[in-house]
């Protein structure tokens, strides 16, 4: 379970990172469709810097390695196309969910309250019985003790966050793409 333990003053908040979602360039597909997302996502510094103790952590994605398996089942399909499939792909989403949960059960302090911050959309309701957030049909959340905010959607700005650590990550991705959460505690 690849984790780095962070101090408050390494996560890295800039409230325009919410703006990343939508701009003149690309629109997230999950912007204003989700309770987790812009523009409902509230900007949460102060939400953070209540707790104490910080883990970044994070799954790796061999972008090299991806392709090759894609290409074998999907000759035709173009290297850019399956590159940018890497992102979508929930097989990657649930490596992360599986290195936190992972985290969470190894983890042997004592704590008072927890939050997580996870990559991408809250996907709680997107099963056989909710079939997708309430959030465009102007219900409220079905589980709002279970909404996964993404770091982003609050505002840390995560390439700075793990640009001074031991994280090699790349911008824009050419081998490697990285998942991150940020698991807080107090």
């Amino acid at each position: 379970m690849p984790s780095i333990k962070l101090k408050l003053e390494n996560i890295k908040f800039d409230p325009k990172v919410q703006s990343y979602c939508v701009s003149p360039s690309y629109k997230c597909p999950s912007y204003g469709h989700s309770w987790t997302c812009p523009p409902e996502a509230p900007y949460m510094e102060d939400v953070v810097s209540k707790f104490k103790t910080f883990f970044l952590v994070y799954d790796e994605i061999n972008l090299n390695e991806y392709v090759k398996k894609q290409k074998l089942k999907h000759p035709k399909m173009s290297e850019k196309k399956i590159r940018n499939q890497a992102y979508t792909d929930s097989t990657f989403k649930n490596n992360l969910e599986n290195e936190i949960n992972g985290f969470l059960d190894n983890y042997r302090e004592d704590y008072e309250e927890r939050l997580i911050l996870w990559a991408g959309f809250c996907r709680t309701c997107y099963n056989k019985i909710d079939k997708g957030c309430t959030y465009d049909s102007g219900k409220p959340c079905r589980y709002p003790h279970k909404q996964k905010y993404a770091m982003e959607a609050v505002g840390i700005n995560v390439t700075e966050t793990v640009k001074d650590l031991s994280v090699n990550i790349e911008w824009p991705p050419i081998n490697y793409v990285y998942r991150f959460g940020l698991v807080c505690f107090r």
